[in-house]
């Protein structure tokens, strides 16, 4: 039987040692670990190097989410940063998705939906807005929406 495979998306330098945790519990259960920083993606040179990950996630079977402060690249596929695009794969393909987002982030998210109006607010622990819209999108899901 093959082993669950395990696609672990994020922004990598702010998060990489909660990656790197989350790739060794992944492994120490027996699963495999798909993190690119690992060269477990293949890449070609035929299109956006993005693309290439959101392909892997159709050889995967859970996508773990990490959601930090840091809203990471912009996806040249539109507003959306490339990790959260990665979920968008995940749901569309009907991956099984655990989302783990920051403490700090968390508590932002109550603050911005206390104050959705109000534009000009700034949050000390998300350096983009689109975060904690992406986080509101995530919690709307009927389905693959616990967050962590």
């Amino acid at each position: 039987m093959a082993r669950p495979r395990v696609f672990i998306s994020s922004t990598f330098y702010d998060l990489r040692h909660v990656r790197a945790d989350i790739e060794a519990f992944v492994r120490d259960v027996g699963y495999d670990a798909v993190a690119n920083e690992r060269g477990e993606v293949p890449y070609g040179s035929e299109t956006a190097l993005e693309e290439y990950c959101y392909k892997e996630i159709e050889n995967c079977d859970i996508v773990v989410s990490i959601v930090g402060g840091r809203f990471g690249s912009e996806s040249v596929q539109g507003s959306h940063s490339i990790s959260q695009m990665e979920v968008k794969q995940a749901v569309a393909l009907g991956r099984q998705l655990y989302v783990f987002v920051d403490a700090d982030v968390l508590a932002e998210l109550r603050t911005y939906k206390l104050n959705t109006q109000n534009r000009e607010i700034k949050y000390a622990h998300a350096d983009d807005i689109r975060i904690l819209e992406f986080l509101e999108e995530v919690e709307r899901l009927k389905r693959n929406n616990t967050i962590f």
